[in-house]
């Protein structure tokens, strides 16, 4: 593609959350697909233009997506912000972790430093390249988290169209990656213009855009917003560690690939090899009168390629120059700042709309070795955009409840059952006939939880039914004696995590000031069986990462804690009932026990 001259281009930086895990289709295996641990420039192509067809909006479909001229696509890059991870904790502000550049190795087979091999080099020393994605600065690698899983899934191919094991690696969320797309306009104003039309289009189509491969799974989901709100624009396509890139006459330069670049020879072949001669040829094309000296360079291939979901089947697959190659430059002029941004708003090669051929213009590592930069992981720091709320939206809320409700009832019934063995050498006072009877008054078909809580206490407490027919809406059947009453006094429950215990009488009657306080006083405590509060996390919506937050006592985030005040007392109905049973069957077994009629007395 031809570059137009009279364009301005500067660079718009978006910041990606995944909300999903994220499969981005690298291979062509079909049971398999590997996911890269760069969002490629392609696939956020795709997200745009789902969005634009969705909404309507066919001219800004074909004007941003389709000719590809006055926008292009970039890949997105892991970003490090400060807070989100322990060790990124020592960023000052957030950084993008880049390819590491083919010249960074570590001597050693373990060593703890990195030197340049394009300069001297000991022979008797063995190097290990570097192959994290590091920041500019060199002070920081980043490791993506992936997730490598199994399913069933149904072949595309053939004419059985039997279900087959597919094998997915996929980017696991919470994380965060940041991209800058190339915007193109004849003037600033109308720059600045295009941008806030880009950023508007994607705020609108918020909570309904995807990335990647996924089919009919549950893939891909991203939330996008601008890195900076009050500043959309960039001149740099990535930020330099000192705002004045200006370079001496004589002194190296290093041309970093960003992306995998598509450079073909002069018969028309894609060659990676003649990416040296495509640097030398942009050189000449952008500042006519600079000659340049190759003073050194390291490319490597790969094959790039792409899975159409529209057709159903892979693209045809091309040599390419591959991420981190690098191409050290000695200029016989000076290079200034606005001269290097010149340079990088030319992409090498073919393809520059979906963000191949992206470099950019960096300094050269000094001599000496430096420290082995830490690693950190690109987790959402505290400029997170917020979740969706269940409560907007009534079926949403009705999907939520039933979400949490399933997830939390199995181990709502573990603790129960700890409870009741935990306790069983504090509970002989209680026979398995008054566990019984409780149990029965619970069970009876009540019209709501609150009813049969109820029905629970005034039976616990030995308070008179209140009307003449509550003994058949209750199940209570009358009215325990005072030796039943005293064994349910005496009997004890230790509970996990608290000092002390309780009398089982004290802590059923504690149903009278609340369901939503009783259930906060016994739920399963965090510390000491995590399971309820990870069962929680794992179908919570309005958690990124699935897992209990930590700044958070209860393990659960306010959203789940809204919800358990509205299922309080479904909750504490199914503790009840679930620890009159484990403790029916914990009295029935111990041995060699007081008669009932001593322990529980005349009903």
């Amino acid at each position: 593609m031809t570059a137009d001259p009279t364009l301005h281009s500067a660079y718009l930086p978006l910041r990606y959350v995944l909300t999903d895990t994220l499969a981005v289709r690298t291979s062509y295996d079909p049971l398999s697909i590997d996911s890269d641990h760069v969002i490629s420039g392609r696939a956020q192509r795709g997200m745009l233009a789902a969005a634009l067809r969705r909404a309507g909006r066919h001219d800004d479909l074909d004007a941003w997506v389709a000719r590809g001229d006055i926008v292009r696509f970039a890949p997105a890059h892991p970003r490090l912000e400060p807070g989100a991870d322990p060790v990124s904790g020592r960023l000052e502000r957030a950084a993008v972790a880049l390819p590491p550049p083919a010249y960074l190795y570590t001597p050693g087979k373990n060593g703890d430093t990195t030197v340049d091999v394009f300069g001297p080099t000991d022979p008797a020393t063995p190097y290990r390249a570097v192959r994290d994605p590091v920041t500019p600065d060199r002070t920081f690698r980043a490791q993506v988290r992936t997730t490598a899983e199994q399913y069933l899934g149904r072949s595309r191919v053939g004419a059985g169209r039997q279900g087959l094991p597919f094998l997915t690696t996929t980017l696991d969320p919470g994380q965060v990656f940041e991209a800058r797309w190339q915007l193109r306009a004849p003037d600033p104003d109308s720059l600045y213009a295009l941008a806030e039309r880009v950023v508007a289009a994607l705020a609108e189509a918020d909570g309904t855009l995807t990335l990647g491969s996924g089919g009919t799974r549950a893939h891909g989901g991203v939330r996008v917003a601008p890195a900076d709100p009050d500043r959309l624009l960039s001149p740099d396509r990535v930020d330099p560690a000192d705002p004045d890139r200006s370079r001496p006459a004589g002194a190296p330069v290093d041309l970093l690939l960003l992306s995998p670049a598509l450079v073909v020879d002069d018969h028309g072949q894609h060659r990676p090899q003649f990416l040296v001669p495509a640097v030398l040829a942009l050189l000449a094309r952008v500042l006519p009168g600079t000659r340049a000296e190759v003073l050194a360079s390291h490319v490597e291939a790969e094959a790039v390629g792409a899975y159409h979901r529209g057709y159903r089947g892979p693209m045809a697959q091309r040599w390419a120059a591959r991420p981190g190659s690098v191409v050290r430059l000695r200029l016989d002029r000076d290079l200034t700042t606005e001269g290097a941004r010149m340079l990088e708003a030319h992409p090498l090669g073919e393809r520059v709309v979906d963000g191949h051929g992206q470099f950019t213009l960096a300094c050269p590592p000094p001599p000496e070795p430096e420290p082995l930069a830490p690693v950190a992981v690109p987790l959402t720091g505290g400029t997170a955009p917020a979740p969706p709320a269940p409560e907007d939206d009534d079926r949403v809320r009705a999907l939520f409840d039933d979400l949490l409700w399933n997830a939390a009832a199995p181990p709502v019934r573990a603790h129960a059952r700890e409870l009741a063995q935990g306790s069983a050498h504090l509970l002989t006072p209680l026979t398995p006939s008054l566990l019984g009877r409780l149990r029965e008054v619970v069970a009876h078909p009540h019209h709501t939880p609150q009813d049969a809580l109820a029905a629970l206490e005034r039976t616990v407490a030995g308070r008179p039914p209140r009307g003449s027919d509550d003994d058949d809406r209750s199940g209570a059947r009358g009215v325990l004696r005072d030796r039943a009453v005293r064994a349910l006094e005496r009997a004890r429950l230790l509970r996990p995590g608290r000092h002390g215990t309780v009398s089982v009488r004290a802590w059923l009657e504690g149903l009278a000031d609340g369901t939503a306080a009783w259930w906060a006083d016994n739920r399963p405590d965090p510390d000491h069986d995590p399971a309820y509060a990870e069962a929680v996390a794992a179908v919570d919506l309005t958690l990124f990462d699935g897992r209990p937050p930590r700044t958070r006592p209860s393990g659960l985030s306010e959203s789940a804690l809204s919800w358990e005040r509205r299922a309080s007392a479904r909750l504490c109905l199914l503790l009840v009932a679930s620890w009159l049973a484990e403790a029916a069957r914990a009295a029935r077994s111990v041995p060699d026990g007081p008669a009932p009629r001593e322990r529980g007395g005349r009903r």
